[in-house]
């Protein structure tokens, strides 16, 4: 009998080659027959998956950004304050970028691509960053109703924490060696919620006699 082809498995190979060929050439240098060749497959094969390299890089980012959105809505799911979950949350992306710098690679390439491919349709980052902004902003409403969080912030708060971790990444890639990823994701939090959350009693008393 012939030998059972596992499909999604076959995909989701094809896509790890296609991210680590990417990461490597970036996407313009990249060839269908290079990341056959990453996989272990005939030029021929990939075409049975994805019917181009744009398919392949827009596969590629959706399965990235799935991962994500997936582990948000499960730390959004948890018992933590507002605050908490932004720390939690930009933590998580950094971590999981930390783990696979490919694709932090993809994502500045997939971007410079749609930037200037016209029609280029199948990622739209006008909405992507907006909906990063309205669920910081959310979060950071709750944080005022709560108590935790100053009512007086800037209106466009959200939009710099989102700033920071994508300056994050961008630094990264132009100099890799100048910090380690996961490192900043205690730094951007520490330094941005200490801005904006009110001080609790504890912290007020620190330092004084009792």
């Amino acid at each position: 009998m012939p030998k059972q082809i596992d499909k999604q498995s076959k995909r989701e190979e094809i896509l790890d080659a296609a991210v680590r060929v990417f990461g490597r050439h970036g996407f313009h240098f990249t060839r269908m027959i290079d990341v056959a060749r990453e996989a272990g497959i005939g030029k021929g094969t990939i075409y049975e998956y994805f019917s181009s390299k744009n398919d392949l890089l827009s596969a590629a980012f959706n399965r990235y950004m799935h991962m994500i959105r997936q582990d948000m809505e499960t730390l959004l799911a948890g018992p933590h304050s507002p605050v908490e979950k932004i720390r939690l949350i930009i933590q998580h992306v950094l971590d999981t970028s930390a783990q696979n710098p490919e694709l932090i690679l993809v994502f500045f390439d997939f971007w410079i691509h749609s930037v200037h491919d016209g029609d280029q349709q199948e990622i739209n980052f006008k909405t992507i960053y907006a909906e990063y902004r309205e669920l910081t902003r959310v979060l950071i409403q709750e944080g005022i109703a709560r108590g935790e969080v100053r009512h007086d912030i800037p209106a466009n708060t959200a939009a710099l924490f989102v700033s920071a971790i994508e300056g994050t990444f961008l630094q990264w890639i132009v100099d890799p060696q100048a910090f380690r990823i996961a490192d900043m994701g205690k730094t951007i939090t520490d330094v941005l919620l200490n801005g904006i959350i009110i001080p609790s009693r504890t912290d007020h008393s620190e330092g004084e006699n009792p």
